[in-house]
């Protein structure tokens, strides 16, 4: 069964971060090895890390058609890091697998089925 992983983090640690501090260094090595250990059993499909949010744009619908509007908005406070694609043996091994990513990191992490029947798999 696959899932997408969503990763949220707070928008002030996103706008503050040290790239070269031991704690960055310290997660980056964390995904690092998690998507080593996800490819190498067969369940990691995809995964990126995502840009700054500030480059974000939201099409909605309006009257006159679809329209790009800037987002998120400055009062959001999460937004999207990162997302992974995962394809395990159910539900309990994705949920596993995104409290690894919470414990370690300290994000929310969002698990959604993709596609199929979610409610058979739990």
């Amino acid at each position: 069964m696959k899932y997408i992983l969503l990763a949220y983090t707070n928008r002030d640690d996103w706008a503050s971060v040290d790239y070269t501090s031991p704690e960055f260094k310290a997660m980056c090595d964390f995904y690092e090895a998690l998507g080593k250990e996800l490819t190498e059993s067969g369940e990691m499909v995809a995964t990126e890390g995502l840009a700054e949010p500030s480059l974000t744009r939201t099409v909605r619908r309006s009257d006159g058609g679809p329209v790009a509007v800037d987002g998120p908005y400055a009062e959001a406070k999460g937004v999207l890091a990162s997302f992974a694609i995962i394809d395990v043996a159910g539900h309990e091994r994705a949920l596993a697998i995104a409290a690894r990513i919470v414990d370690a990191i300290g994000d929310t992490v969002e698990v959604r089925p993709i596609g199929g029947d979610p409610l058979a798999e739990q």
